[in-house]
């Protein structure tokens, strides 16, 4: 990403706690993992997180070695016509409903608080087999530290009310972390795109292209073999309900705790982690509807 935008990012979604957090004595979410946090960041101008997300649509859409040496507004005004389809004639409420908008404060969170220095980063993979875009994740990055490889299959919800983007959440995760799913139906998308992988010499690398030489009698087994694992983190982007912001966690730590204590993730097989990132913000609507009025005047990118 730009430096601009960088920074943009820095001044404006800041880190307020982690969960569990003993000043608010907040737990946190009954189904995220043993060995990891929730984290609840603020945002105190929604204008300026609208920027973000508008910036950051760019580079969810691309990969990096599409971008360089491009034009990158031309790149970004393709984008909403060859990968998104937006409709610039619907109505403001079909647009509101686009998850484009918190698929790109997704990428742009992971990417700059999570260091996720992808090997490969995709808004969309194009399933060549069924002519479709790849669905139920809405981040696909394939991180290495050091010798183990972390598959960052995240999900997004940006809604107004808080219970609704967690019930939202919570009807296909069970689904999203599983061996069908993520191995049959996403991972072997990946092959697809080994080509895509800039570093060649990276473990990653090695690894496809000796899968693509060879047939795979277990590819789970692979997985967990080659130290490779699944990391699922969930950003909900809500209305805050109070001006005490710990109020607003509070109310998404507890709904999930009395309607979803039953969750139980049985059906997959490699090693994963899943966390709650949580964004309380003044006012959904108006934060979508200044996205898409940059979208449907295309407003310049920032330099």
């Amino acid at each position: 990403m730009k430096p601009s935008l960088k920074d943009l990012i820095s001044k404006t979604i800041l880190l307020e706690c982690s969960l569990p957090d003993l000043t608010t004595k907040i737990d946190k979410t009954c189904v995220t993992s043993a060995n990891i946090q929730d984290d609840c960041f603020k945002s105190d101008d929604d204008s300026d997180l609208a920027k973000i997300i508008y910036e950051g649509i760019l580079y969810y859409a691309y990969d990096e070695f599409q971008l360089s040496g491009a034009n990158h507004q031309k790149m970004f005004l393709k984008a909403f016509n060859n990968k998104f389809k937006f409709n610039y004639s619907a109505n403001d409420l079909a647009k509101r409903k686009l998850g484009i908008y918190g698929e790109s404060l997704l990428y742009c969170i992971l990417k700059h608080f999570y260091k996720t220095d992808t090997l490969i980063s995709r808004g969309y993979f194009y399933d060549i087999q069924k002519k479709t875009e790849v669905t139920g994740y809405d981040a696909f990055h394939l991180v290495q530290r050091k010798d183990e490889i972390e598959l960052w299959f995240g999900e997004t919800k940006f809604y107004e009310d808080c219970k609704s983007a967690i019930n939202s959440v919570f009807k296909s995760i069970e689904k999203a972390i599983s061996d069908d799913y993520l191995v049959n139906t996403n991972f072997t998308t990946i092959l697809q795109h080994k080509g895509n992988i800039v570093d060649k010499t990276s473990k990653l690398y090695s690894i496809l292209n000796k899968w693509e030489k060879c047939i795979i009698d277990s590819l789970e087994e692979e997985l967990n073999d080659n130290n490779i694992s699944l990391i699922y983190p969930v950003l909900v982007t809500y209305n805050s309900i109070s001006e005490t912001y710990s109020d607003s966690i509070k109310l998404a730590v507890e709904h999930i705790k009395d309607k979803f204590s039953h969750i139980s993730f049985d059906d997959i097989s490699i090693d994963f982690s899943i966390f709650f990132i949580f964004l309380p913000i003044d006012d959904v609507k108006a934060t979508k509807e200044t996205i898409i009025k940059w979208i449907d005047t295309k407003e310049p990118l920032m330099s």
